[in-house]
């Protein structure tokens, strides 16, 4: 098997894996609904799965319609281009870095994995089935949605949700916070051309027919908002409160979604994933 191989495969396995160990509930409040996704940190299996998946993303072994597929040549090359650009995302040379960088790119690629995961169990997405998913960013600084789905309501509907993944240690509700100010900006059309643009290149990826079902301005009369944060267990904080701050959005309560992710030892979680990304790759040279 080459490298390529080894990586689609891998993928696979992970969301397999994941979509038979992943626990969730559902909780629908005044202001909002929670689903709470757990089991990511139960074992050494478990993050050694999701390292795999997190690899895939950056090789780019994924597409659009979440189908695995190989975007990559099976040379030496190519194979050092991927394992150069884990060690650039994982070896973090000082805690700000970690904080800044590595951390919410794991957390954006993690959510990335859940959104994958719920195309096969669609009650972790219950607003509609999830057809297609933006790829994760190159960098958790680049300017632009975090993680990005195109849904069905029905066969002629279509919404789009959009995840907002913050790796706040100790700050959940600031988290919240931060991803409330960018829907707000997504509700007055500060972001349509980079909404637009993700959109066109989704659509892209899909059958012809569900192409022209699809509206060219879709997401603003149907879309879902999920705040992702990731933070440490040790932040008692209750999901269920009221929240004022969502009855500002367009959304009604039904699609604004918290999926909050409680990390027991927040940064050896971190540290797991990195470690197990890097180990991957490098195991590559030797498939």
């Amino acid at each position: 098997m080459n490298f390529i191989d080894e990586i689609t495969h891998s993928m696979q396995e992970s969301i397999d894996y994941l979509s038979g160990r992943i626990c969730y509930t559902i909780t629908p409040v005044t202001t909002h609904q929670i689903i709470t996704v757990t089991c990511w940190n139960d074992d050494a299996s478990t993050r050694t799965a999701i390292a795999k998946y997190l690899v895939g993303l950056i090789a780019c072994a994924i597409d659009a319609a979440l189908n695995i597929r190989a975007n990559l040549e099976n040379t030496a090359s190519d194979l050092d281009e991927i394992i150069r650009s884990v060690e650039k995302i994982v070896n973090s040379p000082d805690e700000n870095h970690r904080r800044t960088e590595r951390n919410p790119w794991i957390a954006e690629g993690l959510w990335h994995l859940c959104m994958a995961v719920a195309k096969e169990k669609a009650e972790i997405h219950p607003v509609g089935q999830i057809i297609a998913a933006k790829l994760v960013n190159i960098s958790a600084k680049d300017h632009g949605l975090d993680v990005a789905v195109i849904y069905t309501i029905d066969s002629a509907s279509f919404g789009l949700s959009f995840v907002e993944c913050k790796a706040y240690k100790n700050d959940p509700n600031g988290a919240i916070t931060k991803s409330v100010d960018f829907f707000k900006e997504i509700d007055q059309g500060d972001h349509d051309w980079r909404i637009r643009q993700s959109v066109q290149m989704l659509r892209s990826f899909l059958p012809a027919t569900t192409q022209s079902a699809i509206s060219n301005s879709f997401w603003k009369a149907n879309r879902t908002y999920i705040p992702n944060p990731h933070y440490d267990e040790s932040c008692s904080i209750d999901w269920s409160n009221s929240r004022p701050s969502f009855s500002d959005l367009g959304p009604d309560s039904s699609n604004i979604i918290i999926m909050p992710h409680a990390i027991k030892e927040f940064d050896q979680f971190f540290e797991h994933i990195s470690d197990d990304m890097k180990a991957f790759a490098t195991s590559l040279r030797h498939v």
